[in-house]
């Protein structure tokens, strides 16, 4: 009986042993378990206080975004209509271009029909001093623009605007001036002196001024602007973005070049003061009839 009292208390010590390393064990995963959770919390609260932090400076730049300004201040209904090529397309696979292209025939048609419907066409100039009050402007007005500076505006636009003695606006980007499809200077000097074509700037490669550096934007403003100013003499106050591309950074370095205003290529027929840097376009599509035409301006 003493011996099976001896075994029982055995088993109890062993028992009770084998329960406080238990016990033991439990306390020490508690333990790390807390310090783990711990230390997960200080890490997020740490990234989020990076990530609030006003001084904190993305690790890759943000990519430049395309933006549209809001119409404010004093408006004018001015459509400014948009060409690029007046001419036939030489290239069949090329169906970018068909959109682009209004044949002779066709503009021909669509001036005939602005002259005989009553409608002036202005330069840029006019029409920011009829934004600003500064003039009257006829109720029918509108902004003939042409875009790139290809010869064919020379060739086969500038004969019809002669016939109808329309002003019109052309956009060259000066560093393509004397390449193939694209005037020479001496074109260029005969449409400044006619009186009916206002020369401005389309920058000096034709570039895609979102994706570039701010020094590349600024050189880009400001040598198409330098060139036109130097060649003529006279102050070269607008341009147009190539492909429509800008953003309220781009309107603020094209103020601090000394324009007065831009173009983009978004569609509206309102011009107003707060679009100035962004001023929006019809576009003039190779297919229209003379019925889309009429409906677009």
């Amino acid at each position: 009986m003493a011996k099976k009292k001896k075994v029982s208390f055995k088993i109890s010590k062993l028992l009770f042993g084998e329960l406080a390393v238990l016990i033991l064990l439990t306390l020490v995963l508690i333990y790390s378990n807390t310090r783990v959770y711990q230390s997960r919390k200080m890490e997020a609260d740490s990234v989020k206080s990076i990530g609030t932090s006003a001084n904190n400076v993305s690790p890759t730049p943000t990519k430049p975004v395309m933006e549209i300004p809001e119409a404010s201040g004093r408006r004018i209904r001015v459509p400014i209509l948009m060409y690029h090529y007046i001419g036939g397309n030489p290239n069949p696979e090329d169906i970018g271009r068909d959109n682009l292209s209004v044949s002779p025939e066709k503009f021909d048609e669509q001036m005939e029909y602005l002259s005989k419907n009553g409608y002036t066409p202005i330069t840029l100039d006019t029409m920011v001093a009829g934004l600003s009050g500064q003039i009257t402007l006829p109720e029918k007005t509108l902004i003939l623009t042409f875009d790139d500076g290809y010869m064919d505006f020379y060739l086969n636009a500038f004969p019809i605007l002669q016939k109808y003695g329309f002003k019109s606006v052309l956009f060259v980007p000066t560093g393509f001036m004397g390449k193939t499809a694209y005037l020479t200077w001496d074109q260029l000097d005969k449409l400044q002196g006619s009186g009916l074509v206002s020369i401005q700037a389309h920058t000096f490669n034709h570039a895609h001024l979102p994706s570039l550096s701010e020094d590349q934007i600024k050189f880009e403003l400001i040598e198409s602007k330098r060139a036109l100013e130097q060649r003529y003499t006279i102050p070269v106050n607008f341009i147009a973005y190539p492909y429509g591309a800008s953003n309220q950074a781009i309107w603020n370095l094209t103020k601090k070049a000394g324009y007065l205003g831009a173009l983009g290529t978004w569609s509206s027929v309102i011009q107003s003061e707060g679009t100035i840097f962004d001023m929006p376009r019809i576009k003039i599509g190779g297919s229209f009839d003379l019925n889309q035409f009429a409906i677009a301006i």
